[in-house]
């Protein structure tokens, strides 16, 4: 085609009305027609450069969008300050690095650990005189006393997690436990996240009976719980492949302040969750704080280490499930066996 780009005399500009779209002058002939937001730009292109133009939309029984419509001696024109804008606006992501938002695991893993943790309720509530077991002889072996675990029974910081007083007390800590822990395994993964709550879990009961004595005893996930919560308050300011290494440009002083106030938001909700849940006249108060500060202390190591060197595969992170799975039957095992 011929384009006419003589400027026209008055007569012309009157009498004739030749209008092009110019979506297939810039895109090619096999263009799809505009949507409506790149219909508005391309019009406010022109508009800025004083070159007239037209917007027609295209019925829907003819696909839709839009079309973008000059006369003919202006489709020169048109068209360059189209492309032009385009190769002045090219986004340069040379060095950028994008969060990954989409879950890491999902919410199976945590069904099932929960649910191993109802069926545990339900099979050490049940009496078997054949075998001598008896509810009071599971909660005498495995609870939490202060006075055994600092005997050296260490098999109780894992055991007491498992136990519970009734069904809604182990119900409770399912449900909650159950969301914190789906969270952490949406950001590091299934594995890590249920590996570090236990992890925490048995932290927690270990400093609360150190803080509170021999005297001492209790029961119950809580205290894991309280370590997911931890540790998905203090991931949440490093992300995948951010923290303090990942925040923008300047001083290590100017990325550390950054680092601290995108911090405080999770620790905030920590600390108020802590508040709302953690108190009560026949909780522990104490193991919630000490599994919130494990968690806290574990989240910020696998913070910083994934910053560095990515999260575990799916290979590790299987093995990581296993192991937390393993944890407390292998606590329980040791503490039948001595």
């Amino acid at each position: 085609m011929v384009i006419d780009t003589e400027n026209p005399g008055f007569l012309r500009r009157v009498l004739q009305h030749t209008w092009i779209d110019i979506v297939s002058q810039v895109r090619g002939e096999d263009a799809s027609p505009l949507s409506h937001g790149e219909a508005q730009l391309w019009t406010l292109i022109l508009a800025s450069r004083h070159v007239p133009y037209r917007l027609h939309q295209w019925p829907k029984a003819e696909g839709g969008g839009y079309a973008v419509q000059v006369q003919q001696w202006f489709l020169a024109r048109a068209v360059d300050e189209i492309t032009l804008y385009y190769e002045e606006n090219q986004p340069d992501w040379r060095g950028v690095n994008l969060v990954d938002l989409r879950p890491v695991s999902g919410v199976e893993p945590t069904l099932l650990g929960l649910s191993l943790l109802i069926v545990f309720f339900w099979v050490y509530n049940r009496t078997f005189p054949g075998w001598g077991l008896y509810p009071e002889r599971w909660l005498k072996l495995g609870s939490a006393d202060a006075w055994a675990i600092l005997s050296g029974e260490w098999w109780r910081l894992a055991t007491a997690l498992t136990l519970h007083a009734d069904g809604p007390h182990v119900v409770g800590n399912a449900v909650i436990g159950g969301v914190f822990i789906w969270l952490t395994s949406r950001r590091i993964g299934s594995g890590l996240a249920w590996f570090l709550t236990l992890l925490a879990g048995m932290i927690g009961n270990l400093f609360n009976s150190m803080a509170l004595g021999v005297h001492h005893n209790s029961i119950g996930f809580s205290t894991a719980t309280f370590g997911a919560a931890g540790v998905l308050a203090a991931i949440s300011p490093f992300g995948v492949g951010g923290g303090l290494h990942g925040r923008g440009h300047g001083s290590v002083l100017r990325r550390f302040l950054g680092f601290v106030r995108s911090a405080l938001v999770p620790f905030g909700a920590g600390l108020g969750l802590l508040a709302m849940l953690g108190a009560g006249e026949e909780t522990d108060l104490s193991a919630h704080a000490f599994g919130f500060v494990a968690g806290l202390g574990l989240g910020c190591t696998v913070g910083f280490l994934t910053t560095r060197f990515g999260l575990p595969g799916k290979s590790l992170g299987a093995w990581l499930y296993l192991a937390a799975l393993a944890m407390p039957v292998l606590a329980w095992v040791w503490g039948w066996v001595v």
